[in-house]
C-alpha cells in the first residue's frame, strides 16, 4: 500500500511540476493549462501556489530560467531532485526495517522496544 501511495505522489509531483513549467517557462495562460489537463481554474491556481510553497528553490529558478538560468542549471536541479527522491526512498526503507525489527523483537522476545527506549 505504501508503494502505491509513493508512486501516486510521484505522479502528482510530476504533474504539478509540468503545470508550473508550462505557466512560468512557456508562458502558457491558465485557461490553456486548464483545458490541457482537464482541471478547473481554481485547481490550476492551487497547483501553482502549492508548487511554489513545496519547492521554493526550484520555483525560483524556473521563474528565472526564462531569462538568466542556463540549461546546465536546470539539469543540476533535475539531478538534485532525483538524488533527493532516491534518498527519501532509502530512508523510507530504513524506517520500514526498524518497524519490522521492533515488531519482531516484541513477537520473538516479548520486549516492547518502543516503550523500552522512552523513560
Amino acid at each position: 500500500m505504501k508503494e502505491k501511495n509513493y508512486y501516486r505522489e510521484q505522479e502528482r509531483s510530476k504533474l504539478h511540476q509540468e503545470i508550473y513549467r508550462l505557466r512560468m517557462l512557456e508562458g502558457m495562460d491558465v485557461s490553456s493549462i486548464r483545458k490541457k489537463f482537464g482541471m478547473s481554474r481554481g485547481s490550476v491556481y492551487y497547483v501553482l501556489a502549492t508548487f511554489e510553497k513545496e519547492h521554493p528553490q526550484q520555483a525560483a529558478l524556473m521563474k528565472k530560467q526564462g531569462k538568466d538560468v542556463t540549461p546546465e542549471d536546470y539539469k543540476k536541479l533535475q539531478e538534485e531532485i532525483a538524488r533527493l527522491k532516491k534518498d527519501l526512498a532509502q530512508e523510507r526503507l530504513r524506517a520500514d526495517f526498524y518497524e519490522e525489527m521492533v515488531a519482531f523483537g516484541k513477537e520473538a522476545y516479548g520486549i516492547d522496544l518502543k516503550k523500552a527506549g522512552t523513560k
